[in-house]
Protein backbone atom coordinates (compact mmCIF):
# COMPACT_ATOMS: atom_id res chain seq x y z
CA UNK A 1 0.00 0.00 0.00
CA UNK A 2 2.99 2.29 0.44
CA UNK A 3 4.09 1.92 -3.24
CA UNK A 4 0.00 3.43 -3.98
CA UNK A 5 0.86 7.37 -2.64
CA UNK A 6 4.03 6.51 -5.10
CA UNK A 7 2.14 5.62 -8.10
CA UNK A 8 -0.28 8.54 -6.92
CA UNK A 9 2.01 10.84 -6.46
CA UNK A 10 3.84 10.42 -10.03
CA UNK A 11 0.52 10.07 -12.01
CA UNK A 12 -1.36 13.08 -10.26
CA UNK A 13 1.63 15.23 -10.98
CA UNK A 14 1.74 14.34 -14.52
CA UNK A 15 -1.58 14.56 -15.39
CA UNK A 16 -2.25 17.70 -13.42
CA UNK A 17 0.62 19.50 -15.39
CA UNK A 18 -0.39 18.60 -18.94
CA UNK A 19 -3.60 19.40 -17.87
CA UNK A 20 -2.05 22.81 -16.63
CA UNK A 21 0.01 23.20 -20.08
CA UNK A 22 -3.25 22.26 -22.31
CA UNK A 23 -5.18 25.16 -20.90
CA UNK A 24 -1.60 27.51 -21.04
CA UNK A 25 -1.40 26.86 -25.15
CA UNK A 26 -4.99 27.29 -25.51
CA UNK A 27 -5.16 30.53 -23.79
CA UNK A 28 -1.97 31.80 -25.79
CA UNK A 29 -3.97 30.43 -29.09
CA UNK A 30 -6.57 32.25 -28.43
CA UNK A 31 -4.54 35.74 -27.68
CA UNK A 32 -2.50 35.46 -30.69
CA UNK A 33 -5.93 34.92 -32.42
CA UNK A 34 -7.35 37.96 -31.04
CA UNK A 35 -5.00 41.03 -29.89
CA UNK A 36 -3.14 42.52 -33.14
CA UNK A 37 -0.77 44.63 -31.52
CA UNK A 38 2.48 43.86 -30.19
CA UNK A 39 2.48 45.81 -27.44
CA UNK A 40 -1.06 44.44 -26.10
CA UNK A 41 0.04 40.88 -27.13
CA UNK A 42 3.50 40.71 -24.53
CA UNK A 43 1.10 42.45 -22.03
CA UNK A 44 -1.73 39.77 -22.40
CA UNK A 45 0.95 36.92 -22.77
CA UNK A 46 2.78 38.35 -19.62
CA UNK A 47 -0.58 38.05 -17.67
CA UNK A 48 -1.23 34.81 -18.93
CA UNK A 49 2.03 33.38 -17.27
CA UNK A 50 2.00 34.92 -14.28
CA UNK A 51 -1.67 33.78 -13.80
CA UNK A 52 -0.60 30.22 -14.66
CA UNK A 53 2.24 29.93 -12.51
CA UNK A 54 0.56 31.11 -9.49
CA UNK A 55 -2.53 28.69 -10.04
CA UNK A 56 0.09 25.61 -10.92
CA UNK A 57 1.99 26.63 -7.98
CA UNK A 58 -0.77 26.67 -5.72
CA UNK A 59 -3.23 24.09 -7.22
CA UNK A 60 -0.31 21.52 -8.32
CA UNK A 61 3.00 21.82 -7.37
CA UNK A 62 2.44 22.85 -3.53
CA UNK A 63 -0.09 20.02 -3.10
CA UNK A 64 1.55 17.27 -4.08
CA UNK A 65 5.01 18.45 -3.02
CA UNK A 66 3.76 17.55 0.24
CA UNK A 67 3.29 14.20 -0.88
CA UNK A 68 7.13 14.30 -2.62
CA UNK A 69 8.54 15.29 0.64
CA UNK A 70 6.86 12.80 2.69
CA UNK A 71 7.85 9.95 0.27
CA UNK A 72 11.53 10.67 0.35
CA UNK A 73 11.35 11.24 4.35
CA UNK A 74 12.25 7.98 6.21
CA UNK A 75 9.98 7.69 9.30
CA UNK A 76 11.58 9.12 12.58
CA UNK A 77 12.61 5.56 14.76
CA UNK A 78 11.50 7.69 17.87
CA UNK A 79 7.58 8.31 16.31
CA UNK A 80 7.84 4.35 15.71
CA UNK A 81 8.79 3.31 19.26
CA UNK A 82 5.85 6.07 20.04
CA UNK A 83 3.34 4.03 18.15
CA UNK A 84 5.12 0.49 18.95
CA UNK A 85 4.50 1.57 22.95
CA UNK A 86 1.56 3.10 23.03
CA UNK A 87 -1.02 2.25 19.67
CA UNK A 88 -2.86 -1.26 19.85
CA UNK A 89 -4.02 -1.49 16.79
CA UNK A 90 -0.52 -0.31 14.81
CA UNK A 91 1.19 -3.37 16.23
CA UNK A 92 -1.39 -5.80 14.98
CA UNK A 93 -0.85 -4.29 10.98
CA UNK A 94 2.04 -6.31 9.26
CA UNK A 95 4.87 -4.86 7.78
CA UNK A 96 3.81 -3.34 4.52
CA UNK A 97 0.36 -1.80 6.65
CA UNK A 98 2.93 -0.19 9.28
CA UNK A 99 4.76 1.43 6.59
CA UNK A 100 1.27 2.50 4.64
CA UNK A 101 0.17 3.53 7.98
CA UNK A 102 3.59 5.05 9.19
CA UNK A 103 3.09 7.67 5.83
CA UNK A 104 -0.49 8.80 5.89
CA UNK A 105 0.68 10.31 9.86
CA UNK A 106 3.50 11.98 7.84
CA UNK A 107 1.43 13.01 5.52
CA UNK A 108 -1.61 14.19 8.19
CA UNK A 109 1.07 15.88 10.68
CA UNK A 110 2.69 18.05 7.25
CA UNK A 111 -0.70 19.44 6.19
CA UNK A 112 -2.48 19.66 9.80
CA UNK A 113 -1.02 22.24 12.34
CA UNK A 114 -1.19 20.86 15.94
CA UNK A 115 -1.01 23.84 18.14
CA UNK A 116 -1.01 23.10 22.55
CA UNK A 117 -3.10 26.32 23.90
CA UNK A 118 -1.51 27.14 27.45
CA UNK A 119 0.25 23.48 27.56
CA UNK A 120 3.35 21.98 25.46
CA UNK A 121 3.04 19.28 22.46
CA UNK A 122 5.66 17.01 22.07
CA UNK A 123 5.92 14.39 19.65
CA UNK A 124 4.00 11.94 21.54
CA UNK A 125 1.09 13.58 21.28
CA UNK A 126 1.13 15.12 17.85
CA UNK A 127 1.21 10.91 16.91
CA UNK A 128 -1.18 10.15 18.72
CA UNK A 129 -3.38 12.42 17.39
CA UNK A 130 -2.28 11.47 14.46
CA UNK A 131 -2.51 7.95 14.76
CA UNK A 132 -6.39 8.98 15.89
CA UNK A 133 -7.30 10.11 12.47
CA UNK A 134 -5.85 7.89 10.45
CA UNK A 135 -7.12 4.45 12.26
CA UNK A 136 -11.20 4.75 11.43
CA UNK A 137 -9.83 5.73 7.25
CA UNK A 138 -6.89 3.22 6.97
CA UNK A 139 -8.78 1.44 4.52
CA UNK A 140 -9.48 4.86 2.58
CA UNK A 141 -6.40 6.05 1.40
CA UNK A 142 -7.55 8.93 -0.56
CA UNK A 143 -9.05 10.64 2.99
CA UNK A 144 -6.92 13.09 3.80
CA UNK A 145 -9.04 15.51 6.04
CA UNK A 146 -9.25 18.26 3.82
CA UNK A 147 -12.22 19.93 6.11
CA UNK A 148 -9.64 21.11 8.77
CA UNK A 149 -6.58 22.70 9.25
CA UNK A 150 -5.55 22.97 12.77
CA UNK A 151 -6.00 20.56 15.83
CA UNK A 152 -6.27 23.03 19.57
CA UNK A 153 -4.71 21.11 22.30
CA UNK A 154 -6.12 22.58 25.50
CA UNK A 155 -4.57 21.45 29.02
CA UNK A 156 -7.93 19.94 30.40
CA UNK A 157 -11.15 19.90 29.61
CA UNK A 158 -13.76 22.63 28.82
CA UNK A 159 -16.69 24.13 28.42
CA UNK A 160 -18.73 26.35 25.62
CA UNK A 161 -17.02 29.27 25.89
CA UNK A 162 -13.31 27.47 25.55
CA UNK A 163 -13.07 27.95 29.38
CA UNK A 164 -10.52 25.25 30.54
CA UNK A 165 -10.57 23.46 34.18
CA UNK A 166 -11.07 20.30 35.99
CA UNK A 167 -15.46 20.50 36.29
CA UNK A 168 -15.37 21.09 32.91
CA UNK A 169 -16.93 18.51 30.85
CA UNK A 170 -16.02 18.60 27.11
CA UNK A 171 -13.41 17.05 26.34
CA UNK A 172 -13.37 17.28 22.46
CA UNK A 173 -15.49 18.96 19.73
CA UNK A 174 -15.26 20.14 15.97
CA UNK A 175 -15.53 23.63 15.79
CA UNK A 176 -17.87 25.96 13.89
CA UNK A 177 -18.01 29.86 13.06
CA UNK A 178 -15.03 31.18 13.97
CA UNK A 179 -13.49 28.03 15.09
CA UNK A 180 -14.56 26.53 11.56
CA UNK A 181 -11.88 24.46 10.04
CA UNK A 182 -10.57 23.07 13.56
CA UNK A 183 -10.83 20.74 16.30
CA UNK A 184 -10.12 20.89 20.10
CA UNK A 185 -9.16 18.45 22.32
CA UNK A 186 -8.75 17.73 25.96
CA UNK A 187 -4.85 16.71 26.26
CA UNK A 188 -5.26 14.79 29.50
CA UNK A 189 -7.86 12.83 27.38
CA UNK A 190 -5.36 12.23 24.37
CA UNK A 191 -3.01 10.81 26.58
CA UNK A 192 -5.63 8.46 28.59
CA UNK A 193 -6.71 6.90 25.25
CA UNK A 194 -3.35 5.50 24.80
CA UNK A 195 -2.45 5.07 28.80
CA UNK A 196 -2.52 1.11 28.59
CA UNK A 197 -5.25 0.84 30.37
CA UNK A 198 -8.58 -1.08 28.94
CA UNK A 199 -10.60 1.73 27.21
CA UNK A 200 -13.43 1.79 25.52
CA UNK A 201 -12.54 5.57 24.85
CA UNK A 202 -10.67 7.84 22.14
CA UNK A 203 -11.40 11.26 22.35
CA UNK A 204 -9.33 12.58 19.27
CA UNK A 205 -11.20 9.39 17.31
CA UNK A 206 -14.13 10.47 18.54
CA UNK A 207 -13.74 13.57 16.49
CA UNK A 208 -12.47 12.62 13.59
CA UNK A 209 -15.61 10.18 13.15
CA UNK A 210 -17.51 13.67 13.08
CA UNK A 211 -15.28 15.12 10.54
CA UNK A 212 -15.42 11.44 8.25
CA UNK A 213 -19.50 12.03 9.11
CA UNK A 214 -19.26 15.51 8.21
CA UNK A 215 -17.99 15.31 5.20
CA UNK A 216 -21.02 14.79 3.17
CA UNK A 217 -22.32 18.08 4.48
CA UNK A 218 -24.19 16.92 7.29
CA UNK A 219 -23.24 15.28 10.85
CA UNK A 220 -25.76 12.91 10.88
CA UNK A 221 -24.35 9.54 11.78
CA UNK A 222 -24.80 8.09 7.97
CA UNK A 223 -20.92 9.17 6.56
CA UNK A 224 -22.03 8.94 3.05
CA UNK A 225 -18.48 8.14 2.27
CA UNK A 226 -18.06 4.94 4.10
CA UNK A 227 -21.47 3.58 3.98
CA UNK A 228 -23.45 2.86 0.24
CA UNK A 229 -27.11 4.09 -0.04
CA UNK A 230 -28.20 0.36 0.24
CA UNK A 231 -26.10 -0.31 3.63
CA UNK A 232 -28.41 2.91 4.67
CA UNK A 233 -31.10 1.72 5.97
CA UNK A 234 -30.40 -1.64 7.21
CA UNK A 235 -27.57 0.27 9.72
CA UNK A 236 -30.14 2.97 11.11
CA UNK A 237 -32.06 -0.40 12.27
CA UNK A 238 -29.08 -1.79 13.60
CA UNK A 239 -28.62 1.30 15.40
CA UNK A 240 -32.05 1.60 16.72
CA UNK A 241 -31.99 -1.83 18.18
CA UNK A 242 -28.39 -0.79 20.02
CA UNK A 243 -29.71 2.01 20.99
CA UNK A 244 -33.01 0.24 22.64
CA UNK A 245 -30.41 -1.71 24.50
CA UNK A 246 -28.59 0.94 25.95
CA UNK A 247 -31.91 2.67 27.24
CA UNK A 248 -33.11 -0.68 28.59
CA UNK A 249 -29.60 -0.72 30.49
CA UNK A 250 -28.90 -4.12 28.63
CA UNK A 251 -25.51 -2.41 26.77
CA UNK A 252 -21.87 -1.30 28.06
CA UNK A 253 -22.13 1.41 25.04
CA UNK A 254 -22.01 4.81 26.45
CA UNK A 255 -25.15 6.21 27.11
CA UNK A 256 -23.58 9.09 25.94
CA UNK A 257 -24.49 7.50 22.17
CA UNK A 258 -28.38 8.14 22.80
CA UNK A 259 -27.85 11.70 22.03
CA UNK A 260 -27.75 11.61 18.62
CA UNK A 261 -27.38 9.12 15.02
CA UNK A 262 -23.59 10.78 15.16
CA UNK A 263 -22.65 10.49 18.37
CA UNK A 264 -24.19 7.35 18.49
CA UNK A 265 -21.64 6.29 15.33
CA UNK A 266 -18.87 8.31 16.89
CA UNK A 267 -18.82 6.76 20.63
CA UNK A 268 -19.47 2.91 19.32
CA UNK A 269 -16.52 3.46 16.65
CA UNK A 270 -14.92 4.28 20.12
CA UNK A 271 -15.27 0.92 21.41
CA UNK A 272 -14.60 -0.72 18.03
CA UNK A 273 -11.42 0.39 17.47
CA UNK A 274 -10.28 0.52 21.09
CA UNK A 275 -11.19 -2.69 22.05
CA UNK A 276 -12.35 -5.13 19.12
CA UNK A 277 -12.09 -7.92 21.05
CA UNK A 278 -14.78 -7.19 23.37
CA UNK A 279 -16.81 -5.04 20.86
CA UNK A 280 -16.99 -7.97 18.81
CA UNK A 281 -18.40 -10.10 21.81
CA UNK A 282 -20.49 -8.25 23.62
CA UNK A 283 -21.78 -6.92 20.65
CA UNK A 284 -21.67 -8.93 17.44
CA UNK A 285 -24.25 -7.77 14.84
CA UNK A 286 -22.74 -4.14 15.56
CA UNK A 287 -19.52 -5.53 14.95
CA UNK A 288 -20.29 -6.75 11.90
CA UNK A 289 -21.68 -3.59 10.29
CA UNK A 290 -18.45 -1.89 11.54
CA UNK A 291 -16.46 -3.75 9.45
CA UNK A 292 -18.48 -2.86 6.90
CA UNK A 293 -18.31 0.25 7.31
CA UNK A 294 -14.83 0.78 7.68
CA UNK A 295 -13.96 -2.23 5.63
CA UNK A 296 -11.97 -3.81 8.00
CA UNK A 297 -11.98 -6.59 10.18
CA UNK A 298 -9.90 -5.80 13.50
CA UNK A 299 -7.35 -7.70 14.87
CA UNK A 300 -5.94 -8.41 18.44
CA UNK A 301 -2.19 -8.36 19.33
CA UNK A 302 -0.88 -11.93 19.77
CA UNK A 303 1.75 -11.90 22.68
Amino acid sequence: MYNYYQKKYKSEFTKNTIFSLVILIFFIVITLATIHTLKGLVVILTLIILIFTLVFYYMVYEPLSKWKKVLQTPFPDAWRKILEKNVTFYNTLDEDEKDYFEKRIQYFLETKKITGVNTDIDDKIKILIAASAIMPVFAFPDFVYDNINEILVYPNSFDEEYNTGDREKILGMVGNGSMNRMMILSKPDILNAFSGRRTVHNVALHEFVHLIDKKDGSIDGIPEILIDKAFVLPWLRELKIAESKIKKRKSDIDPYALTNNSEFLAVASEYFFMSPKKFQKNHPELYKYFTKIYKRKLKTVVK
